[in-house]
């Protein structure tokens, strides 16, 4: 079924449409939320406090909180008598240490909650719910915004994307980790934040390298044909996946399991290959006739490579019925 659309009331009432077409009522609305700033660890039922609250972290993430809170408005307009719940991409990430979540900056800064909070947390623990014997895992998500993360026990050690989504890899248009005297060369010369922030995150990244190309697929078979911009900024993109994975080991002590997730990683085996490539020394090896999803490693590789389908609502799913079923269960039942 093809997604509705993004505009957050059209998109409600398709959802209600849909649903009462399909002659289903709604009993409780899971909700995405990309931040959830230094508080909201685990998924919370929302009310008036968390709202307000979310509408104080705008700043964390200001490409993606707005629009999250469009939605909740929305929908709590459309079903106001059903519990709404939460569920915060940041939440995977609260196991990370200290040493793993610390900017290099001074404490009065640190203060401010600036600090590094992960991101594509749904994503990723949909893949340690779904992949067995994970062991010591590279997860990369791979699609509009591009992250990895280093798991051990199921649990985030380390990631890429920092304070925002922002940071981090490069992804299809945003630039990834940069730095920061880019940006200050540039508001010296009269760019305006409002500039930057749409330089990093809306025309940098592959568009940025390729002339605004989006598309990997388009990008891969440009580059096939010789094109040297498309070429290189899938090289720029494929080397930063792999050296992220490869630096991550020094972390996890080794690596057992590398998944691909996310619609580039789910897709384009170029992307794939190329970042395979540059891990062959850690033991990485892929069958070319493995179907995907699935294990695509070559047989006795000594790591295990894994292709993943992204299900994030499903991890939304599950955890708004746990947070939800005590409360249900206290319910009088009708006699």
């Amino acid at each position: 079924m093809p997604r509705p659309t993004t505009d957050p009331d059209s998109g409600v009432t398709e959802i209600a449409q849909r649903m009462a077409s399909a002659g289903l009522a709604v009993s409780a609305v899971a909700h995405r939320v990309v931040h959830g700033g230094p508080v909201h660890h685990a998924p919370e039922q929302i009310d008036d406090e968390l709202v307000a609250d979310l509408q104080n972290l705008v700043d964390f993430a200001p490409l993606h909180l707005p629009g999250d809170l469009d939605s909740i408005e929305a929908a709590r307009s459309r079903w106001p008598d059903v519990p709404h719940v939460a569920c915060f991409d940041t939440a995977f990430h609260a196991t990370l240490g200290p040493a793993a979540h610390r900017l290099p900056v001074p404490d009065a800064v640190t203060a401010m909650g600036v600090r590094r909070y992960g991101f594509h947390g749904l994503s990723v623990q949909h893949v340690v719910d779904t992949v067995p014997g994970l062991g010591r895992a590279a997860v990369a998500h791979l699609g509009g915004g591009c992250s990895v993360t280093a798991v051990a026990g199921g649990r985030s050690v380390q990631t890429s994307m920092s304070f925002s989504p922002t940071g981090g890899l490069p992804s299809v248009s945003r630039s990834g980790d940069l730095d920061p005297e880019v940006l200050l060369f540039l508001f010296d010369r009269g760019w305006t934040t409002a500039e930057l922030r749409s330089l990093v995150d809306r025309s940098s990244g592959l568009a940025g390298m390729s002339g605004g190309l989006t598309d990997v697929a388009d990008l891969t078979d440009r580059a096939a044909a010789g094109d040297p911009d498309c070429r290189l900024a899938l090289e720029v993109f494929t080397t930063a996946v792999a050296t992220t994975v490869a630096g991550y080991t020094a972390v996890l002590g080794g690596l057992d399991t590398l998944v691909f997730t996310g619609g580039i990683g789910e897709h384009s085996a170029a992307v794939r290959d190329a970042v395979t490539d540059r891990l062959r020394h850690l033991g990485v090896a892929l069958d070319p006739t493995a179907p995907v999803p699935g294990d695509i490693s070559r047989p006795g590789a000594p790591v295990r490579t894994v292709v993943v389908t992204a299900d994030e609502e499903r991890v939304m799913d599950r955890s708004a019925r746990k947070l939800l079923a005590p409360a249900r269960e206290d319910t009088p039942r009708p006699r």
